[in-house]
C-alpha cells in the first residue's frame, strides 16, 4: 500500500483505541496571589463509531478523569468525524477542525469555521519532527499552534502535537495576564496534557 500523500495517520482514531495523558492545571490567582496546581490522568478512548445527523461515519469519544487518589470517571462525551481533507472534532457541543489535510509546514486554517465562534488561526508550525512528551518518545509529530500576536501584557497560546499512527500526544494551553515590566504572571492559567500510555487498534 503507498504511503498516503496527505499524512491522515496524524490523526488515526481506531474504534478501541485509547490514551491515558498525565495533566496538569497551574491557575494563578490575581486576589490572592497563590499559584494553585491541579493533578490528574485523562484518558480519552474511541469508543464506538455511529452515524452522525449529516449521514457520515463519526466516531464516539469518550473522556475519563482520574484525580490522584481517585478513581476513574466519565468527564466527557464528545464526537469527531474524519473527512477526507479535514478532522472535525465536537466538545462540549462546539465543533472545531483540529487539523486540516494534507498536512504542511506553515499550512494555516480557522479551526472556528464551523461553529459560532470568532475567527481562530492556527498554523502547522512543525511537521515531521521528533517529540518527547516527557514520558514518551516519537520520530514523527506534527504541531498545531495559534496565530494570536504575543504582547506583553497577555498571552493567548493553545499548542497541541499529533504523532504520527497515533494522534494527540501533547497539548498546552495558556491563557495568562501579566505583570509589567517583570513579565511575571499575574492570573489565568496553563493546562498541559501529555501523553503517557498508548493503546491502538
Amino acid at each position: 500500500i503507498p504511503p498516503d500523500p496527505y499524512f491522515r495517520n496524524y490523526f488515526p482514531a481506531s474504534v478501541g483505541s485509547y490514551i491515558v495523558y498525565d495533566c496538569d492545571s497551574i491557575v494563578y490567582n490575581d486576589f490572592t496571589g497563590g499559584i494553585d496546581t491541579f493533578r490528574f490522568e485523562i484518558r480519552e478512548l474511541y469508543e464506538s463509531a455511529f452515524t452522525d445527523n449529516a449521514g457520515r461515519p463519526a466516531i464516539r469519544l469518550e473522556r475519563w478523569k482520574r484525580p490522584q487518589g481517585a478513581d476513574w470517571f466519565l468527564k466527557d462525551v464528545w464526537s469527531l468525524v474524519k473527512a477526507d481533507l479535514q478532522i472535525e472534532k465536537v466538545e462540549e457541543d462546539v465543533r472545531l477542525i483540529p487539523l486540516m489535510f494534507p498536512v504542511k509546514k506553515g499550512k494555516t486554517w480557522n479551526m472556528n469555521a464551523l461553529n459560532a465562534a470568532g475567527k481562530r488561526e492556527v498554523e502547522i508550525i512543525d511537521a515531521h519532527e521528533g517529540f518527547d512528551t516527557g514520558f514518551m518518545q516519537f520520530d514523527s509529530t506534527l504541531t498545531v499552534q495559534n496565530t494570536d500576536p504575543v504582547n506583553l501584557v497577555s498571552e493567548f497560546r493553545n499548542t497541541e502535537v499529533f504523532a504520527a499512527n497515533t494522534g494527540l500526544v501533547y497539548k498546552q494551553f495558556k491563557d495568562v495576564r501579566y505583570i509589567i515590566p517583570t513579565l511575571q504572571i499575574k492570573s489565568g492559567v496553563i493546562y498541559t496534557m501529555r501523553a503517557k500510555e498508548i493503546h491502538i487498534e
